[in-house]
């Protein structure tokens, strides 16, 4: 777990941000499920009920100076020659007090010269002052325990003399950096990780990496154990050590496939044969099958109208008083909207035409030059509308059965097509326009993104009533929807894919009931679980620390060790370092939460 001050070391924008603050805030929107005071004293916060501790603000260590670190490159050799000097003449000194101290022979008088070797052996070693000397040795007594039995030539004599020299090292070492030893302790002790600890954290793992196998998705071991030290290293290893870190960088190139694959499974599993990353060509499926159907129910219409006709049933004289009325109260309206003259004007000519004898067939084509004068989304459709249902009101009752089974004919193209305004807007040409009033490009967005779940209705249940056209069409639909998740993940101009675009266009859909509706309950689950494996791919736990816990410790000392160039240090800081980097790189490929036994 790493402490405030080390995500702020990471995260320097926040260095302004009291920690009280800083500290709810990661709690709230990333680890809710630890209980606060835990959480806090996980970050090394304490004393945060305190008065005046709201304001407190724990900043980041300082660097070492330059002064320090050329301090250490004296102090770490004098620390060393007088540790080894000082621990082998330690042994023969506190066999003297033993035997000197009236005790030789009994447990009291070991103790005793136990005692006095190591105060002989603190009193003789050389004390560091420096910071970056005290970090340094500390790492050099692990270092050297992690040094290998065989070495080739070089290693014959580092293997003779590794055992005296380690016991030696560490003898010199320990007292010197007590407080430093102390505070890597503490960061080398296993705690639970943010996502929860003990069989919890394995039990979230073994969900993460099945769920994952479920997808076709790998995860590396930090990605399935959500875990702060095992990312950093995965994190940090491929920019540090390319060479060695080749196969982690090969998996996770192999992992971003996989994703792109997963999407690719799923368009496939909607059945559509088009090309849904060509928004035209799925715009042009979609206005195709609903033109056809419109086409086809127009057709109806009109062949009941003529049969009504060819009954003499629309040449009955109607009363366009009612009309009349309605043109007279609506003539100030007329200013912005022309339309209501267009009616008036074409109402007036028929009158003159007729001596005052308007008939149901002059009304019913005055309906027709409504219709055509409405525009889907403008002010001028909603006042056609109000004239269409005047011409009803004055035609009801009169004909005959021929001329009723007409108009129910029309009232159901009306209801679906005409005035509903996603499906009238998508027809727009059929309006008067003389562009589209929705591009085919855009007709993914019309349907599917910019309306809510009812409006999209109107569409989509034509299109799964409209025979096979109308099912290409929606499956068009589906898997445009798919292709469009996929492209906010690929949104992101650098490469990276972008979780959070996904998740949030992901998120709309689930809560306005769209998921559900175009996928069904199991296809709704398929796609949100694959939203949680992206998330444990693709986002790194936030304030994560620059090492991971014993390996990188041995790895940043090894690190200074050969800047500072002490002898044989980078043969060991190499060695050390490769071995311990080429088995965690191997443990983030291979591990498998779903083979580890509880």
């Amino acid at each position: 777990m790493a402490t405030l001050a080390e995500f702020r070391t990471k995260y320097p924008q926040y260095n302004d941000m009291p920690d009280v603050e800083l500290a709810d805030s990661l709690h709230q929107k990333f680890y809710s499920d630890i209980p606060r005071p835990q959480f806090f004293q996980q970050l090394d916060i304490v004393g945060s009920q305190l008065p005046g501790s709201e304001k407190t603000i724990t900043l980041p260590k300082a660097q070492p100076s330059i002064m320090d670190r050329l301090g250490a490159v004296l102090e770490v050799p004098a620390t060393m020659a007088t540790g080894l000097v000082s621990s082998a003449a330690a042994v023969p000194y506190g066999l003297y007090k033993g035997i000197t101290s009236g005790k030789y022979g009994t447990p009291e008088g070991v103790q005793i010269g136990q005692r006095e070797a190591q105060a002989f052996q603190e009193r003789n070693t050389y004390q560091p002052r420096t910071e970056t000397a005290q970090d340094v040795l500390g790492g050099m007594a692990k270092a050297l325990s992690a040094v290998p039995p065989t070495l080739g030539a070089t290693g014959s004599a580092l293997t003779a003399l590794a055992p005296a020299a380690v016991g030696q090292m560490r003898m010199a070492v320990v007292p010197t950096v007590a407080a430093t030893q102390q505070r890597m302790a503490a960061l080398l002790t296993p705690k639970s990780t943010m996502m929860g600890g003990g069989a919890a954290s394995a039990d979230e793992a073994l969900v993460r990496q099945q769920r994952a196998l479920s997808q076709g998705i790998p995860l590396t071991k930090g990605q399935q154990l959500q875990d702060f030290a095992q990312q950093q290293f995965e994190s940090d290893v491929v920019k540090q050590s390319p060479d060695l870190a080749k196969g982690l960088q090969e998996f996770k190139t192999q992992q971003k496939k996989d994703i792109q694959g997963r999407f690719e499974q799923l368009i496939d599993q909607t059945g559509v044969d088009v090309d849904v990353s060509n928004p035209r060509k799925v715009g042009a499926i979609v206005d195709s099958a609903l033109v056809k159907q419109f086409e086809a129910k127009q057709k109806l219409v009109n062949d009941a109208y003529q049969k009504a006709r060819d009954a003499g049933e629309t040449k009955a004289i109607v009363d366009t008083s009612r009309l009349d009325q309605w043109l007279a109260d609506n003539a100030p309206e007329a200013i912005s909207v022309p339309q209501i003259n267009s009616i008036k004007a074409k109402l007036d000519a028929l009158k003159t035409a007729t001596g005052g004898k308007v008939t149901v067939d002059d009304l019913e084509n005055l309906y027709k030059a409504a219709g055509q004068l409405g525009k889907p989304g403008d002010p001028s459709n909603v006042f056609m509308r109000q004239v269409k249902g005047v011409i009803n009101d004055v035609t009801e009752g009169a004909g005959g059965d021929l001329y009723r089974a007409a108009r129910a004919e029309r009232a159901g193209l009306g209801r679906q097509y005409e005035d509903t305004y996603r499906v009238a807007k998508l027809l727009g040409t059929k309006g008067g326009y003389a562009d589209r009033a929705v591009a085919l490009d855009d007709v993914f967005s019309h349907v599917v993104l910019d309306g809510d779940l009812d409006q999209m209705r109107t569409i989509t249940k034509l299109l799964k009533n409209g025979g096979e056209d109308g099912q290409k069409a929606y499956a068009a639909l589906q898997g445009q929807t798919i292709q469009y998740l996929k492209d906010q993940l690929n949104k992101n101009t650098s490469g990276k894919l972008s979780y959070d675009a996904f998740a949030k266009t992901l998120a709309t859909l689930d809560k306005e009931g769209k998921l559900d509706y175009m996928f069904g309950k199991k296809g709704r689950e398929t796609l949100t679980e694959l939203q949680g494996t992206l998330r444990d791919a693709l986002v790194e736990i936030p304030g994560t620390v620059n090492y991971s816990n014993t390996g990188s410790v041995v790895v940043r000392a090894l690190d200074k060790l050969a800047a500072l160039r002490i002898p044989l240090a980078k043969t060991v800081a190499d060695i050390a370092k490769e071995s311990e980097l080429k088995k965690k790189v191997e443990q983030s490929i291979t591990y498998d939460a779903t083979k580890v036994k509880p």
